[in-house]
């Protein structure tokens, strides 16, 4: 049993670093939630969004259906939904590659929330790798299964995980998408105050954008008591939902990824350890582990930019007698740009902007030689861009990636939009 004195004090220093207002934690064991936790300024009622955590619902659905013997997962997705489709010289494109995330598809535009037109985009696309050859996260690839699920049962994506999953178990403190009507019974979520920087705690944070979704990708929202009951289901093989059988496949490693080694299931990263997920949302982070070692498993959520993943870990850790990791967010330096740009692309150097509150800018700047895309704000990210035409290229280091960023509408020597996997953004003239 872990010190809840100790799991406290670890809490506040989450807090403490300024990466969110509040935050919430469940730990249990296989048999019960054996302590609930509220921290900074949320009440203890609250339901908090699950973000990705969503996936391993939408698997279970999924892997009833096959049960039923409605769905095939290893069948074509558009067997069940015709329309489906991706530029592509490979074979096509399975359920089984979408919940695995091995499609070879874009990870998303985000140009749609709350509609199916992201998957309908993906016409526009190519993949990058033949259907099972490479791990590559796909939230979109996620909303298709959804869009599946519907096709074959005839209802919208969240009745069926109301009635399939959240009513089975008697989760009675969770609903199935981020409407309006819940909003009073979240804590308001909060944003980097600027989202075009590396991410200090004196810069603070600012009120999130407002986000309703139904999609099959990240629609749930759940209480930490509520979010506990879900972990233990998946542990113990819960009959309400699947065959062991069933269970087994969703948390066996099906898959690997190539970049960080970590393995995949089915809507679940899985270990010799554990199992988990986590997820984000605009102004709100979770993560779910469940840890064999200890025999516990923690839910923990912030309405914030970090901090959720640190503080379940944490207390894991705590669990096991081992010190948590320092939860100090550790600020990258900015994006600049070193002047080694060759004639060619300084066209498409700069800062570009969108209204999608998924992915507000982006920067391209020189660096030994060649092009890097990119951001600032709390976690910054870096890719390298390799040419595939004139004002194409690739994303990414992998030469199997399928991000695309393509630029045009040049006037006086500048690049006006950038287009990056079907995302619009627009050169600003604000720093």
């Amino acid at each position: 049993m872990v010190d809840l004195a100790l799991v406290d004090a670890f809490a506040a220093r989450v807090l403490e670093t300024g990466v969110a207002p509040a935050a919430a934690l469940a730990i249990t064991d296989r048999r019960h939630t054996v302590a609930l936790r509220t921290y900074g300024e949320a009440p203890a009622n609250c339901m908090w969004q699950i973000g990705s955590i969503t996936k391993s619902f939408t698997a279970v659905v999924a892997l009833q259906l096959a049960e039923e013997g409605r769905l095939d997962l290893h069948a074509p997705v558009t067997d069940y939904i015709p329309w489906f489709a991706v530029r592509s010289r490979y074979a096509p494109i399975t359920l089984h590659q979408l919940l695995t995330h091995t499609a070879g598809i874009i990870q998303g535009s985000e140009i749609a929330p709350a509609s199916n037109y992201d998957v309908i985009a993906l016409a526009d696309t190519d993949a990058g790798f033949a259907p099972g050859a490479h791990f590559w996260y796909s939230n979109v690839g996620y909303r298709a299964v959804g869009l599946v699920l519907e096709a074959v049962t005839g209802h919208a994506y969240p009745a069926l995980v109301q009635e399939r999953v959240l009513d089975r178990l008697g989760m009675h403190d969770s609903a199935p998408a981020i409407v309006h009507e819940l909003r009073h019974r979240m804590p308001p979520g909060h944003s980097a105050f600027y989202d075009d920087r590396p991410w200090r705690r004196e810069h603070g944070l600012a009120p999130a954008t407002w986000m309703p979704t139904a999609e099959a990708d990240g629609s749930l929202c759940c209480s930490p008591q509520d979010l506990a009951v879900w972990l233990r289901a998946i542990w113990n093989d819960d009959e309400r939902l699947l065959t062991p059988a069933s269970f087994a496949a969703m948390k066996a490693p099906l898959v690997e990824d190539d970049q960080d080694g970590g393995r995949y299931g089915y809507g679940l990263v899985v270990g010799d350890g554990g199992f988990g997920h986590g997820g984000g949302m605009i102004g709100y982070q979770s993560e779910l582990q469940a840890d064999f070692a200890t025999g516990l498993g923690a839910v923990a959520f912030t309405n914030g930019i970090g901090g959720a993943d640190e503080l379940c870990h944490g207390v894991l850790a705590l669990a096991g007698g081992e010190q948590p990791a320092d939860p100090t967010p550790v600020p990258a330096d900015p994006m600049r740009d070193d002047g080694s740009c060759p004639p060619l692309w300084r066209p498409f150097l700069g800062h570009y902007r969108s209204h999608n509150a998924w992915g507000t800018n982006l920067r391209v700047v020189a660096s030994a030689g060649g092009l890097v895309f990119g951001w600032d704000s709390y976690h910054s990210e870096r890719f390298p861009l390799a040419p595939l035409g004139d004002a194409e290229f690739r994303v990414g280091e992998s030469d199997w990636s399928p991000e695309r960023l393509r630029f045009d509408t040049i006037l006086d020597g500048r690049a006006q939009r950038a287009v990056m996997s079907g995302a619009t953004f627009y050169r600003t003239s604000t720093s």
